[in-house]
């Protein structure tokens, strides 16, 4: 939070940060996982499934994360005002 941050701004930011953490935890703990036994499920079975069954959204996934990686360095750069 920044020096300047009024009250409101920060029961707003940690009103939002406690109800994504509820969200994320009541997600984790109403899903049925199941019981997965003795199953041993090794890497290469699971790269064939995701890149078979689900090649199209990684890969829209990776574009995506490669169009955040170069927008941060280009907000991270520093201005050189001479």
């Amino acid at each position: 939070m920044k020096r300047g941050d009024s009250t409101q701004a920060i029961v707003a930011k940690v009103l939002v940060v406690g109800l994504l953490l509820e969200l994320m935890l009541y997600s984790v703990f109403t899903i049925e996982w199941g019981d997965i036994g003795n199953t041993v499920i090794k890497t290469a079975e699971v790269g064939t499934v995701i890149f078979t069954d689900y090649g199209a959204a990684v890969l829209m996934l990776g574009l995506m994360l490669f169009a955040v990686i170069i927008g941060g360095v280009f907000i991270a750069q520093e201005d050189d005002d001479e």
